[in-house]
């Protein structure tokens, strides 16, 4: 059985989920779970459906930052990419459908998309705070908004799908 059989069939796990939906729909996309619980809700969850399901999700998590956060998102991106070789369309438009395909092709190599968003070896040692290791996992709190919204969406939309008949 499947994370999505899982949450279509109810149970512990179904109110986990949604317990993490309804925190990402209330207030800032950003606030209300840790770095890790994005990182794991997104795992769980981003391959285990088609890639036309994947694009929506993320049009639609896209679509909940403002222009700015975007924008600031797409610089991010960016850079980010570039450090890791990673090539990027040449230009970029902040806009949800655009940023949307991106993020949709990045994510069809498995593990491209979270290694270019997780922070990790991207900041010099000395700059790091070993003290807590378990903040700032993800590179921006537009990585994590978004990372989280995909989450929220994929699971949004198969726990409506699981209440009607195909």
């Amino acid at each position: 059985m499947g994370i999505l059989d899982e949450l279509m069939g109810g149970g512990q796990r179904q109110k986990e989920y949604r317990d993490f939906v309804g925190r990402y729909e209330q207030g800032n996309p950003s606030e209300g779970y840790s770095d890790q619980e994005v990182l794991k809700r997104y795992g769980d969850v981003s391959h285990a459906v088609p890639s036309d399901q994947y694009a929506q999700a993320a049009i639609e998590a896209l679509g909940k930052l403002s222009p700015e956060e975007r924008a600031a998102f797409v610089k991010m991106l960016q850079e980010r990419a570039a450090a890791r070789g990673v090539a990027l369309p040449g230009q970029v438009a902040p806009e949800p459908k655009e940023l949307g395909e991106v993020l949709t092709d990045l994510h069809g190599k498995p593990g491209q998309l979270r290694d270019i968003l997780v922070s990790g070896d991207a900041q010099p040692q000395e700059q790091a705070q070993p003290s807590n290791p378990i903040i700032d996992i993800l590179a921006s709190p537009q990585a994590k908004a978004v990372l989280a919204g995909i989450a929220a969406m994929v699971v949004k939309r198969v726990m409506q799908g699981s209440s009607r008949t195909a």
